[in-house]
């Protein structure tokens, strides 16, 4: 009997976006990959209407972690291309455009800042047991890292920047303020 072959998901999985995280950047540490992982993930849900590769985020101690990534770069401190199996390849440009706009917005952020912002942010600290500082490697739910970040994209000028919301070009889904949408929905005589 012919053994069958796994069959790949369409679109990109997580190494994938791993791969061209590190081909931009050239080296990152696994701290950086992990929680650029996690903000592409959360910002396509937001932006795209849909998760950018298959896997589940983790809550772990140090913050968002992708397993199937961090297991093929585990005790490096330095990851490379080269150190990640997936292929570039699989993004589309409308996916390259998302983690590009994410690679800006966070550029320059150490390992340790990244991951103090993500321990600052409800969809890590909704999983994270933090009264017992146990990993509870339990899965960040997507809709949770949807709706917190779509507030963001719509929150003030100060924590637009506090949280390094990036800039995207076109998204696909506009996000308006509660109050903003019930201005609008006075202004156009609306019921509620």
């Amino acid at each position: 009997m012919e053994e069958k072959k796994p069959v790949r998901p369409s679109g990109p999985v997580a190494s994938d976006v791993a791969k061209y995280l590190l081909e931009r950047k050239g080296t990152l540490t696994g701290y950086q990959l992990q929680k650029l992982l996690y903000y592409c993930q959360a910002w396509s849900l937001v932006v795209e209407g849909r998760p950018l590769f298959p896997e589940e985020v983790r809550a772990f101690r140090h913050g968002p972690t992708v397993t199937s990534v961090s297991m093929q770069h585990r005790g490096k401190r330095h990851v490379r291309s080269a150190d990640i199996s997936g292929s570039s390849a699989a993004l589309s440009a409308d996916d390259k455009a998302l983690a590009d706009a994410v690679l800006r917005a966070y550029d320059g952020l150490s390992g340790d800042q990244l991951e103090s912002l993500s321990h600052e942010e409800e969809p890590w600290r909704e999983c994270f047991n933090q009264c017992t500082s146990v990993s509870s490697s339990a899965v960040i739910a997507r809709e949770s890292m949807r709706s917190y970040y779509a507030r963001l994209l719509v929150a003030s000028e100060d924590e637009r920047r506090h949280h390094h919301v990036p800039t995207f070009d076109h998204p696909k889904n506009i996000y308006v303020s509660e109050s903003d949408y019930e201005w609008l929905l006075d202004y156009l005589g609306a019921d509620g």
